[in-house]
């Protein structure tokens, strides 16, 4: 009898500590890097091409906003923003773009189906997210085309590509949820002349999350 209503106390707390049926709202903050440095021809750079990067700097602080809908204690929907640290792209002097370099923008968008698994008699979850991303770069080099006069100006590209994340989520109370992680947004790259101009980047990174639950 002690048993059996030690465990109906366990399930009723994990009831209370992991609702469902909740919103949440959480602010992400962490290190990271966009993957410029795939562009660079590292095997055989005095081969390579002038239109490919000579060398990039790239990663640094990360930070995010999420807006999640707890369906039950083990799967939620959840909507994100992330802004990565820019990344610096050295480019050759005999390259045909106008610029010998530029700082490269990127932020991205997401839309995942969360799932968790609790850990035992415990208020700590792990978790497996998989959905789409939405990458967008921002640099005066997108769409680049020698053939149309170039301007400094700006542009923006974007692309929509698959988007992970795992890590553990723990709930202090009801209310308030940190969270630890990995997550990842594959970017898009195309094998052609000037690939400078249509490269949008992955980007990864680690990051904290403290969550409020309505």
């Amino acid at each position: 009898m002690f048993l059996f209503f030690s465990a109906l106390s366990i399930a009723e707390t994990k009831d209370i500590i992991f609702p469902s049926k909740a919103f949440y709202l959480g602010v992400n903050v962490g290190g990271g890097s966009t993957e410029w440095k795939y562009l660079v021809d590292t095997t055989d750079p005095s081969d390579t091409s002038y239109t490919t990067p000579e060398s990039v700097t790239e990663g640094g602080p990360s930070w995010g906003l999420v807006l999640g809908y707890d369906l039950s204690k083990n799967f939620a929907i959840e909507m994100q923003y992330m802004q990565f640290a820019n990344a610096n792209i050295q480019l050759s002097q005999y390259s045909p773009y106008p610029l010998s370099s530029m700082i490269s923008k990127t932020d991205a968008y997401s839309l995942s189906g969360k799932f968790l698994v609790p850990m035992g008699h415990t208020h700590l979850r792990a978790f497996a997210a998989v959905g789409a991303g939405f990458v967008q770069r921002q640099d005066p080099l997108v769409n680049f085309d020698p053939d149309i006069t170039f301007t400094n100006n700006v542009k923006r590209t974007s692309c929509v590509t698959p988007y992970m994340s795992t890590g553990l989520v723990y709930s202090f109370t009801q209310h308030w949820m940190l969270e630890s992680g990995f997550q990842y947004y594959t970017g898009f790259g195309a094998s052609e002349v000037d690939p400078v101009a249509d490269f949008i980047p992955f980007a990864w990174d680690a990051y904290a999350r403290l969550a409020y639950q309505l």
